[in-house]
């Protein structure tokens, strides 16, 4: 399992603080977690955290912008319960 000073390891400043940005939007029983509008720059953090295995796009492969969640591993290193929005 991973803790968090293990993810920070891994993680720039701007990578650390768009992280923390979704865990703070981060609600287990809303089926929307951080749909803010994406920078350039943001994009490519996000596409940075999400080949790293911290985040991913839970409207990958739909026309809908990006709605980005932890992943499990970032769940449990910062104590997030599970989603379950019904």
């Amino acid at each position: 399992m991973k803790t968090i000073e293990n993810i920070q390891a891994q993680l720039t400043e701007k990578e650390s603080a768009f992280l923390q940005l979704i865990i703070d939007a981060y609600d287990e029983t809303d089926v929307v977690c951080y749909m803010e509008r994406l920078s350039a720059s943001q994009k490519g953090i996000a596409g940075s955290l999400v080949k790293k295995g911290f985040i991913y796009d839970s409207y990958d492969g739909m026309e809908e912008e990006g709605n980005w969640f932890p992943t499990s591993d970032v769940r449990d290193a910062y104590s997030l319960p599970e989603h379950w929005p019904y």
